[in-house]
């Protein structure tokens, strides 16, 4: 039997972890959100599920930072575009930390 090769357009799940700053209000907190959708709709993906883990300490200080707020968001993309996304996500500063990983 034939193995099927995999093409770079075609989508696959992800699940990506978002660690914000906890100082952050519950409107800042929702705009964020917002944007995390809004650019992998940018780059033809759709959001499956967002969850919101809560405010957890941080193993060790990021960007002076001893706590953050998760978020578990799962979604479907293709496989290209996710280095765009992770780039984009670390620019801004109210996301301290940015783990994708594939479903």
């Amino acid at each position: 039997m034939k193995k099927r090769k995999m093409g770079v357009n075609e989508l696959k799940k992800y699940e990506g972890i978002f660690i914000t700053k906890s100082a952050l209000n519950d409107e800042i907190a929702k705009k964020l959100l917002a944007q995390i959708e809004v650019e992998i709709s940018k780059n033809g993906g759709s959001i499956d599920k967002i969850e919101n883990w809560g405010k957890k300490g941080l193993a060790y200080s990021i960007k002076k930072n001893k706590e953050g707020v998760y978020y578990k968001v799962d979604f479907t993309i293709t496989p290209d575009k996710i280095s765009n996304l992770k780039d984009t996500y670390r620019l801004n500063e109210d996301i301290l930390k940015v783990v994708v990983i594939k479903k």
